[in-house]
């Protein structure tokens, strides 16, 4: 029931991405997506009381997220609600394993990164274009170069 707020320039690519959901019998919801500053602090200083520095395996410093680019999606399914860690095995990953890409989105923590832990339910929009290069050469973002992404990300609302 709380607001969702997103990049006015990504929205309309996560519409498409629903709405094909949908058409595919797959009833995609949305977790949590743009996070203030002061949001992000506060959750990570939340984490950060229960499990210590064991936080930092999971969730990003304020200034860091990349919730606060407003181009991150936490999905979870009408069924699982606030349960996202069982997202995994939901015909709904599966959906967006295999369809995501085509509207510019893609799985920023998979099994194996060496950043987070694996986030099945946390995806970012990244643009077409290069989001079908990850796709394609079975490529993770956080393994390209940084001038490989800037070359893309210049570009991803254009």
């Amino acid at each position: 029931g709380k607001e969702i707020k997103m990049h006015a320039k990504a929205y309309p690519y996560l519409q498409s991405l629903i709405v094909a959901a949908e058409a595919d019998g797959i009833n995609l919801k949305i977790i949590s997506a743009y996070r203030s500053f002061g949001e992000q602090s506060a959750l990570k200083n939340t984490y950060t009381v229960t499990y210590g520095s064991g936080a930092n395996k999971f969730s990003a410093d304020q200034g860091y997220s990349e919730h606060q680019l407003g181009t991150a999606i936490d999905f979870t399914t009408a069924e699982l609600g606030l349960n996202f860690t069982a997202f995994e095995k939901t015909d709904a990953y599966k959906w967006l394993l295999e369809n995501a890409y085509k509207y510019g989105f893609i799985l920023s923590y998979p099994e194996g990164n060496n950043y987070y832990q694996y986030e099945a339910w946390h995806f970012r929009f990244i643009g077409k274009s290069l989001a079908n290069r990850l796709h394609e050469e079975r490529e993770n973002f956080y393994d390209l170069d940084q001038r490989v992404i800037d070359n893309y990300l210049i570009n991803i609302f254009d």
